[in-house]
């Protein structure tokens, strides 16, 4: 024992070396300053990612919309015009009621698909 005490007398002084600490709450403070910052920043970032999102899906459901009607639109002039070729002779043109049929039904399906994305898109998100 007297041998260990002898050895670490050289280095009883060796809080000497260390630098003095600075207060704990300025390192607290300055800590807490540069956390604040970036969670303005981030919550910043996020504000302006989720605006950007919602205002994104809300042009996107619209271009849906908008699509859907033109196609709505087309779908409703292929009804009259079959509608039109009925009164007149009865499809005695096949080839022309079967284009006139495909352009209708193409159309129709182009609608219901357009206004079910859009319907999709705007619901709220679980």
């Amino acid at each position: 024992m007297p041998l260990l005490l002898s050895l670490l007398q050289g280095y009883a002084d060796f809080r000497a070396t260390i630098p003095k600490m600075p207060e704990i709450s300025n390192v607290k403070n300055a800590l807490q300053t540069i956390v604040k910052k970036d969670r303005l920043l981030n919550a910043l970032l996020a504000g302006g990612k989720s605006l950007v999102f919602s205002i994104g899906r809300t042009f996107y459901a619209f271009w849906l919309q908008a699509t859907g009607l033109i196609f709505l639109m087309f779908t409703l002039g292929g009804v009259v015009s079959l509608v039109r070729h009925y009164r007149i002779d009865h499809f005695a043109d096949h080839k022309r009621f079967t284009i006139e049929c495909a352009f209708t039904l193409v159309c129709a399906l182009f609608t219901l698909q357009s206004f079910l994305r859009a319907r999709r898109t705007l619901r709220p998100r679980k």
